[in-house]
């Protein structure tokens, strides 16, 4: 099966057009969503009603979603970000609350799992950022691979068989069969790791090959958006420069 996997759109119509079209080119058979469909940009109906039209396999419950529902305080959230997320609920259509509604924050088929966040823990938004962190999530999750957004900087780690974690540089890779896996995808809507370019994976389940994808989209059009909207400045310049 060959897999598109994204996560923390959050709301960047733009991107997620961009990711959606190319995805679908490099022949993705299904889709799945790891979560933060809305939040800081000012398209959340039309994100959502894409991503439905995509009929993802699975999607999971982000913390920017789960917040918008009242089940994550907005106390954990920076002020743009408590700001943005305020804005969404005023704007968001009734069906598309419901879609948000219907997520569950943890998913999986077969081998494969599905966290936003992290396997330990998954409703507590822990963020996957050291060497430590990751190397003690191996312990949480069953299966030969976990995929997780949150951090927006995607990243694949490999765990051998005595124990030994390893962050790969590789952008694509050969899986080996006696190794696992956690793999983050990254952030389709304001990646951070200093690349503006919106970002995905694709997973080929039959061939275990993964590559992660970094694609140009109008950044432009999505910051003059938030702008217009009202929402932060802030969020507004970060996507020029990827941090």
């Amino acid at each position: 099966m060959k897999y598109g996997l994204f996560s923390d759109i959050h709301s960047n119509i733009e991107a997620m057009t961009a990711v959606a079209q190319a995805m679908k080119s490099e022949g993705a058979q299904e889709y799945l969503c790891l979560g933060d469909l809305v939040g800081y940009y000012a398209n959340p109906n039309e994100v959502i009603e894409l991503i439905a039209s995509l009929d993802c396999w699975k999607t999971v419950m982000g913390n920017h979603d789960s917040a918008l529902l009242g089940r994550t305080s907005l106390t954990k959230f920076n002020q743009p970000a408590a700001e943005a997320i305020r804005w969404t609920q005023t704007h968001l259509k009734p069906q598309n609350r419901a879609f948000l509604e219907g997520l569950r924050l943890r998913e999986e088929i077969g081998e494969i799992q599905l966290v936003h966040s992290s396997p330990f823990q998954s409703e507590e938004w822990h963020y996957l950022t050291g060497q430590e962190d990751v190397e003690r999530n191996f312990r949480y999750f069953q299966g030969f691979i976990c995929f997780f957004g949150h951090v927006h900087k995607p990243f694949i780690a490999e765990q051998k068989m005595d124990g030994t974690v390893r962050i790969l540089e590789e952008q694509e890779y050969a899986l080996q069969k006696d190794c696992r896996y956690l793999v983050n995808v990254g952030s389709v809507g304001q990646p951070r790791d200093g690349n503006p370019k919106t970002c995905y994976v694709m997973y080929d389940s039959g061939a275990k090959k993964i590559a992660i994808r970094r694609l140009d989209y109008d950044y432009g059009t999505t910051a003059k958006k938030t702008l217009e909207a009202g929402l932060s400045d802030y969020l507004a310049q970060r996507l020029k420069t990827g941090k």
